[in-house]
């Protein structure tokens, strides 16, 4: 049964509505620090007071005056807490120092979806439902180019989603992981590193496994990761693994491609062997999933409802036949939760 949902109170209306707004406008607010190199500048520079940063990039004074004010609400600007400073200097703010690396250069993976993100919001959505012609990404990836591109994202995000798996399991007794769909093999190595009685078996389409076997060798990781190239929507799973791990996988796609994965899974493990689950939850993460589904909406090799609450999870492993062992819901260190299963 769908959980009912009480009317807003007049406070809690007009703070969601205005949440709204405020997405929009701080997307804006981002693309133009971008744009205008505003990073760059302070991190050549330093901290610097309004009138230097308006004259630095060539802006109307009194309008780059609210822009910096704005800047400072949404945590991408700082004012300096030196009270003596005369006129008040700014600086990076928490946020602009989150996505941006420490010489002003956006985090590549947050560059890639602002840039998606505001193309998807150029087109004309009215029309995108009625039928418009959008431009496609092609799934899986044609090229290596393309599966180079994929394979970025996910490695430049890895190292939050490695804690989070370490924080929820550990490997002892486990001697062979399968990781479906695990990159470009940063995962497996860092995994087979750490715990030496491992071995890692990375499951790939043919392009990113050509690109985790070389990240392999030039880590000298080849006698305890091996690369099996597969498509997950058509081939069977390898066999005979202690732990499958789906990890940024199964987000992507709707319940009835999760079962099947699922019961791929099942025949993949050994009697009483465990299955990871690394997934952001819809119920943890309503922004989140309200940003990755309006991309998703543009996009018609991809289904709907990607990203799923706990309970859907639940009941698809139930189905599948797994018992839960484990779940650690978000923390404010990640964005993933982590669900653990046996199966039966």
């Amino acid at each position: 049964m769908p959980t009912e949902r009480r009317e807003p109170s007049p406070t809690q209306r007009d703070d969601i509505y205005y949440r709204f707004l405020a997405g929009a406008a701080a997307t804006r607010l981002l693309q133009s620090v971008v744009d205008l190199n505003l990073p760059q500048l302070l991190a050549s520079k330093g901290a610097l007071a309004a009138d230097e940063i308006i004259t630095a990039l060539a802006l109307q004074p009194k309008r780059g005056s609210k822009w910096l004010l704005e800047l400072r609400h949404v945590g991408l600007l700082e004012e300096l807490s030196d009270a003596s400073s005369s006129p008040v200097k700014y600086r990076a703010g928490p946020l602009m120092r989150a996505l941006f690396y420490a010489d002003g250069r956006m985090e590549f993976f947050y560059q890639d979806f602002l840039r998606i993100s505001l193309n998807a919001q150029a087109l004309d959505l009215v029309q995108v439902l009625r039928g418009l012609p959008v431009p496609q990404i092609p799934y899986p990836p044609q090229t290596l180019a393309e599966a180079h591109a994929l394979e970025r994202w996910m490695r430049d995000t890895a190292r939050e989603t490695i804690a989070t798996i370490e924080q929820a399991i550990t490997f002892e007794g486990i001697q062979r992981l399968l990781d479906v769909a695990g990159g470009d093999g940063t995962m497996a190595i860092h995994f087979a590193r750490r715990y030496p009685q491992l071995h890692v078996t990375v499951f790939n389409l043919p392009n990113s496994a050509y690109i985790a076997r070389q990240n392999v060798v030039r880590a000298g990781a080849g006698e305890r990761v091996s690369i099996v190239e597969g498509d997950f929507r058509h081939d069977p799973l390898p066999q005979g693994y202690d732990l499958v791990q789906f990890s940024r996988v199964l987000a992507d796609w709707p319940e009835d491609v999760c079962r099947m994965l699922l019961d791929k899974a099942q025949h993949a493990l050994v009697p009483g062997g465990r299955l990871l689950i690394c997934e952001p939850l819809a119920d943890d993460n309503p922004d989140l999933t309200v940003a990755w589904e309006y991309k998703y909406l543009h996009y018609d090799d991809f289904g709907v409802e990607l990203y799923k609450p706990l309970a859907t999870y639940e009941r698809l492993l139930s189905q599948a036949g797994f018992h839960i062992l484990k779940v650690n819901r978000k923390t404010p260190d990640t964005i993933h939760a982590v669900i653990v299963a046996q199966r039966q």
